[in-house]
């Protein structure tokens, strides 16, 4: 576990303990493809594995693909005749998960593993 649920409800999270466990092990499982698992060989996570991890977390429920379901992205809405159109949750789902990428990488960026190996080498 790379973020316990005291330090989530001490960096502002709301939701329930039960809810928690399972944004947490997605959010690490994202981590973890994002950083070949280094962060799981580490005696500690670092604090910006941690933030990395409530952004995450934060993203999923407000845009992630069971927020989606729920609450559908409305593409296109028109006044006169009321006409919505719904956009894609696989584009939407695409544009979070490039946008979380990115924002990520500038979370992680020179942050190495207790070997001295940055985070998210990738051998290149």
């Amino acid at each position: 576990m790379y973020l316990t649920y005291a330090e989530y409800l001490g960096y502002g999270g709301t939701m329930s303990e039960a809810d928690f466990t399972m944004a947490e092990f997605k959010a690490r499982k994202r981590i973890d493809r994002l950083t070949d698992s280094r962060v799981a060989g580490m005696d500690e996570a670092p604090e910006a594995v941690k933030v990395a991890m409530m952004t995450i977390i934060k993203a999923d429920g407000v845009s992630g693909v069971e927020a989606q379901a729920d609450a559908p992205l409305v593409a296109a809405f028109t006044t006169d005749g009321y006409s919505e159109h719904y956009g894609s949750a696989e584009d939407r789902h695409a544009t979070l998960e490039k946008r979380l990428r990115a924002e990520i990488g500038r979370m992680l960026y020179g942050v190495v593993d207790d070997d001295g190996v940055p985070l998210l080498y990738r051998g290149i």
